[in-house]
């Protein structure tokens, strides 16, 4: 950025150190400004924001980050929950998943109505798991069943080959519990 505004000095200020320490002075007040102004800017776009420039959007989009997720993972999630509704396509979903940078195969069993996406645990985390989850769940129709199946790490060691599989699942609950009754 670097506004040196002794450029616009007229000549006969050219040699007046007040003049000289008040231009640097103003220069380094405008790039700090202009600094600001362009991060201002860049917070109006999801995929260039900065921590503070999310914040807003979560916000809006009434998105909690988790408290280890990264910028990555935050600005994924709001784009998300603003994507415009699209007529699902598996070319469609396997495009989405693409640009979101989550590494999966996905299938369809039209005779059972089952979307079937694969991956393996050593390239995906369980952010973008639960990405998954959120797009399948509200792009699927209701008629329609998803799996997702995530292989293990193979490892071979001496002569045996050890295949692992495994399961993780993911429960929450509400309970509203009328206490009323009790103290009558």
């Amino acid at each position: 950025m670097s506004n040196n505004l002794m450029n616009y000095l007229p000549d006969y200020y050219q040699d007046v150190y007040e003049m000289q320490a008040i231009m640097h002075a103003h220069g380094q007040v405008l790039d700090e400004f202009e600094s600001k102004q362009i991060r201002t800017l860049l917070n109006q776009f999801v995929t260039q924001t900065d921590s503070k420039g999310i914040a807003v959007f979560e916000n809006q989009v009434g998105v909690q980050p988790s408290p280890g997720d990264d910028l990555a993972t935050r600005q994924n999630r709001v784009l998300m929950h603003l994507l415009p509704p699209r007529p699902i396509t598996i070319r469609y979903l396997r495009e989405l998943f693409n640009t979101l940078k989550i590494p999966v195969n996905i299938t369809i069993d039209y005779g059972k109505r089952d979307a079937i996406i694969e991956g393996n645990s050593s390239s995906i985390t369980d952010a973008q798991i639960d990405n998954i989850r959120y797009i399948l769940n509200v792009y699927l129709p209701a008629n329609m069943l998803y799996e997702i199946k995530i292989a293990l790490k193979q490892a071979l060691i001496g002569t045996d080959l050890f295949i692992g599989i495994g399961m993780k699942s993911k429960v929450t609950t509400v309970v509203d519990a009328n206490v009323s009754q009790f103290f009558n």
